[in-house]
């Protein structure tokens, strides 16, 4: 459906996972990912390389309709966006085959149900990843499960501010450095309803 085998920068954060440490990480380092909307109407497929200080995307002019291949290192790729409260607008955006086995999984799961659940997004819980063999190797592939659909959260269509826009615009306000309260242990977290993370 998405095209995205590998035969033939937006501002939002960024999120990633590593198959090696079965993990989801961002900026700030490992971090756990919890239930989030899955902006399906924004998915973009595309040819990407991604080299030592080098990341390239070219958007496919229709999702899933693969353009010429810009160079032998370019791979099939794709850009998503995530959100909930806690991480804010976040891109996942990767090349990797178990990466693009986990999107086209969820969003063939999603572009079933769209037509039931009309001007919604969806909903989507991370429920871990399991270890598949692919040619030589293996790697691992992030299952998703749909848990409800919800009308688009006013907060994903927020422009995202870059982390260092973000502090130049602090700094301007607040010239002197900022002091930063020591951080408290968590001992245990509340139950926190999905009306709250969205």
């Amino acid at each position: 459906m998405l095209n995205l085998s590998n035969s033939g920068g937006s501002n939002a954060k960024f999120i990633r996972f590593s198959p090696q440490a079965n993990a989801w990480s961002n900026s700030e380092g490992e971090f756990e990912l919890k239930k989030f909307v899955f902006d399906i109407d924004n998915v973009q497929t595309g040819w990407m390389l991604i080299a030592v200080g080098t990341y390239e995307f070219v958007a496919d002019e229709t999702l899933g309709k693969k353009g010429a291949q810009p160079s032998p290192e370019h791979r099939r790729g794709f850009k998503v966006q995530f959100y909930n409260k806690e991480m804010g607008l976040c891109e996942w955006s990767a090349n990797g085959v178990g990466h693009n086995m986990a999107l086209e999984e969820l969003y063939t799961t999603c572009a079933k149900a769209r037509a039931d659940n009309e001007g919604k997004l969806p909903v989507v819980e991370y429920k871990g990843s399991r270890a598949e063999k692919i040619g030589k190797g293996t790697t691992r592939i992030a299952n998703f499960v749909v848990t409800n659909w919800i009308a688009r959260p006013a907060g994903m269509d927020e422009t995202p501010q870059s982390d260092a826009d973000f502090i130049k615009s602090v700094m301007a306000k607040n010239p002197v450095p900022i002091p930063v309260p020591p951080q408290k242990a968590v001992v245990d977290k509340p139950f926190v309803s999905d009306d709250e993370i969205f």
